[in-house]
């Protein structure tokens, strides 16, 4: 009886394939377990599939966690930013409320010390960050936020908050909760606090 051979993957469902593993492993076993052997037998492609797109682990930690943060980091424009925020927020308490994400975020938690990945977290950060400034400078050109307002710090704060309630009180974080955590931020920010401080000379 012959072996029923599986279709090869190629193009973006490869990619799919094989981030989708890395982030499942990432989820199990943590950034300082993961080989590139482990996300190949998981995708059921071969190492050098890998290791052609994605030369060192980092590369592909760092492509697997960027696709995480699409989830939730980009979106449309409301028209508010109390709705640009609120949207954001919802998607963010719905990825860390999953299984792999409060995985995840564990993850980070145990492993952020790690100088490898601290710096992958900057990188992610960096190359997402183009999203909270335009949310930001939307705000400012509607004259609902101050100039000067720094984009970071308001999600920050958000996300904090929300990650404190879920990982670490263990409490649920409804939508009136979100809207409530979005309305003082913005309470503060309207009135200056979320400015960006100058540096010390």
């Amino acid at each position: 009886m012959r072996t029923r051979v599986e279709p090869q993957v190629r193009g973006e469902r490869l990619v799919g394939k094989v981030l989708e593993a890395a982030l499942e492993e990432l989820a199990t076993t943590g950034y300082a377990a993961l080989s590139i052997e482990s996300v190949a037998d998981r995708a059921g492609v071969a190492k050098t599939t890998i290791y052609r797109r994605w030369p060192e682990k980092d590369d592909l930690v760092l492509a697997a966690m960027k696709c995480v943060a699409d989830d939730f980091v980009l979106s449309g424009d409301t028209g508010s930013i109390r709705d640009d925020l609120f949207a954001l927020l919802k998607r963010f308490r719905d990825f860390a409320s999953t299984t792999r994400g409060a995985s995840l975020m564990r993850m980070m938690q145990v492993e952020g010390v790690a100088s490898e990945l601290t710096e992958l977290t900057r990188r992610m950060r960096k190359d997402k960050e183009t999203v909270p400034q335009r949310m930001v400078a939307r705000a400012i050109r509607r004259r609902e936020l101050p100039r000067g307002t720094d984009p970071q710090l308001l999600l920050d704060t958000l996300f904090a908050a929300v990650q404190n309630m879920l990982m670490f009180k263990g409490e649920t974080c409804d939508d009136r909760k979100i809207a409530q955590l979005v309305d003082l931020v913005l309470v503060g920010a309207v009135n200056g606090g979320g400015r960006r401080l100058r540096r010390a000379k």
